[in-house]
């Protein structure tokens, strides 16, 4: 498990920003910034709200490790989700329905924020599996 630290160091490489931009962006000193990374020093509450709030980074995930990194990544799948759910709905059922929909994309949104990604054919053995428990 990484610690809070480590995903601080996480989200500056996602963000392709150096120590001193990212430290200026949190309001922190670079030494502060390198001891949170280093994980010799936890950061301060103000700091993950600032990270939190400066690059959408997902509070769970960086006080936790689960999850995903940054909210906008929930977003796009959530809208992929959805997206996948008219399409297989369409696809399996004569008449689709708005609760089978609904519930396929709670299903997709769910193997997307566990997997991070999902295929075509994984979202089909997914739809038959809805189907057949239905």
């Amino acid at each position: 498990m990484t610690t809070i630290g480590q995903r601080f160091f996480d989200v500056r490489r996602a963000k392709k920003a150096t120590q001193i931009e990212f430290a200026s962006k949190l309001g922190l000193s670079q030494s502060a910034l390198v001891a949170y990374e280093r994980g010799d020093r936890d950061p301060p509450a103000a700091a993950i709200g600032k990270i939190c709030q400066e690059y959408r980074v997902d509070p769970t995930w960086l006080l936790t490790g689960t999850g995903i990194m940054f909210r906008d990544n929930l977003l796009q799948m959530f809208e992929q989700a959805i997206r996948l759910a008219k399409d297989f709905n369409l696809r399996y059922e004569v008449s689709p329905t708005n609760e089978n929909e609904i519930n396929l994309a709670k299903l997709f949104f769910q193997y997307l924020i566990e997997n991070g990604t999902i295929s075509d054919d994984m979202a089909d053995v997914l739809t038959k599996r809805m189907a057949a428990n239905e």
